[in-house]
């Protein structure tokens, strides 16, 4: 065999050197190019899945805003349907009777029944929605305050323009109030009034 001289093998190792380090850049430049690729797809596929989960909560977000929407508009009317009885209770609680602009003097009592009608038709007319949509804390009260009315309507049934009676009149009467001051406050807990109003 014949010797390889010094210069040829420089050359050679020099040849293998420059065929290593070109195979190196090449394999580098295919790792971060794959690299880059990977990433981007990566990327791609947690952009789509964001994408999704977005519109997952806006259509949750949508949905719960309409779902307060209906909460709100029944328990408003229910409320004023509620405060409009509790009016006529009050009045009929305070005062034996009133002065029409006429200058006739109208029973109370007359009044407080004439109204109790359509109260209790609009609390049956409705009854069935509020059982199932009334948040249970405010349908636990609602049913305690059908008790104090009833209570108050028997006292009013039974007024006989004594002191006795008005004071038996007054007593039911304090026990709506109550139920009216603690249905307010259910209220607005349940629509975080004074959340909004900070």
């Amino acid at each position: 065999m014949e010797a390889i001289d010094a210069e040829t093998l420089r050359h050679i190792s020099a040849t293998v050197a420059k065929a290593v380090g070109l195979s190196v850049a090449i394999v580098g430049g295919l790792v971060v190019w794959l690299g880059r690729l990977w990433l981007r797809r990566i990327l791609q596929s947690e952009n789509a899945e964001h994408s999704r989960r977005l519109e997952e909560l806006k259509h949750d977000l949508a949905l719960g805003k309409s779902t307060y929407d209906q909460y709100l508009e029944l328990i408003l009317s229910y409320y004023s349907t509620f405060y409009r009885h509790y009016r006529l209770c009050q009045r009929a609680a305070n005062a034996d009777g009133h002065r029409q602009p006429d200058g006739t003097i109208t029973s109370t009592k007359d009044d407080f029944f004439d109204g109790l009608d359509a109260y209790l038709a609009e609390v049956k007319e409705r009854e069935g929605a509020l059982r199932l949509l009334l948040p249970s804390g405010i349908l636990a009260i609602h049913e305690r305050s059908l008790g104090a009315f009833n209570e108050f309507k028997h006292a009013v049934d039974g007024f006989k323009k004594t002191d006795e009676t008005r004071e038996r009149k007054r007593k039911a009467f304090q026990k709506v109030d109550n139920i009216k001051t603690e249905l307010e406050g259910a209220i607005r807990e349940f629509l975080r009034v004074e959340n909004l109003l900070k």
